[in-house]
């Protein structure tokens, strides 16, 4: 079965038109230079998705690297989490407008942005959901999801969420100090 995966293999995401490959290339821990040219030899080497989160400090190297390796935005799938809110929506959104000038610039886009932990309490990951929803909208975001959720946070995004359900719930398959060899984007 798994002979017919590819570097190059996508997979649709649900209630979308895009699609998302199934191997991204992670950059949690690379910083500066170090992640410019890991990112432009893994994009070399014939990856099209980058996995990176506010939380890494690393976005604006991602996006160095992307606009550097001179492959057609359309042809690079971007992955970026945010993982606390602002004080309100609006300040929310702007931390992710933020993240997306640094990946692709004042009029780029993030293929897909998610909430990076359900930590925080239920009125965090509310205000960032509808953050997202925000950019969603606007085109600034072409789809939304979370990462590491429960059950009981997916049930509980029915409450305020009009984007339902997440188009992924991206899981940690290994422990933190481990190499992190593979993304696993599943809806729980």
């Amino acid at each position: 079965m798994s002979s017919w995966l590819t570097i190059a293999s996508v997979l649709p995401l649900p209630n979308s038109h895009h699609r998302i490959p199934l191997l991204g290339f992670g950059v949690y821990q690379s910083h500066g230079p170090t992640c410019v040219q890991s990112c432009l030899k893994a994009l070399k080497a014939g990856y099209r998705h980058i996995d990176t989160a506010q939380y890494y400090g690393n976005e604006a190297q991602v996006g160095r690297a992307i606009r550097e390796s001179k492959i057609p935005r359309l042809d690079v799938f971007i992955t970026t989490k945010i993982l606390s809110p602002g004080i309100d929506v609006d300040a929310t959104y702007a931390r992710i407008i933020d993240s997306v000038q640094k990946l692709d610039g004042l009029d780029g886009y993030v293929d897909l942005f998610l909430i990076h932990s359900p930590n925080g309490g239920k009125e965090s990951r509310k205000l960032m959901w509808l953050a997202l929803e925000k950019a969603k909208e606007v085109g600034k975001v072409h789809d939304i999801g979370v990462s590491n959720y429960g059950k009981q946070h997916i049930k509980e995004m029915k409450e305020f969420a009009t984007v339902f359900p997440p188009a992924v719930n991206q899981i940690e398959v290994c422990e933190a100090d481990e190499i992190k060899l593979l993304e696993v984007y599943k809806l729980s």
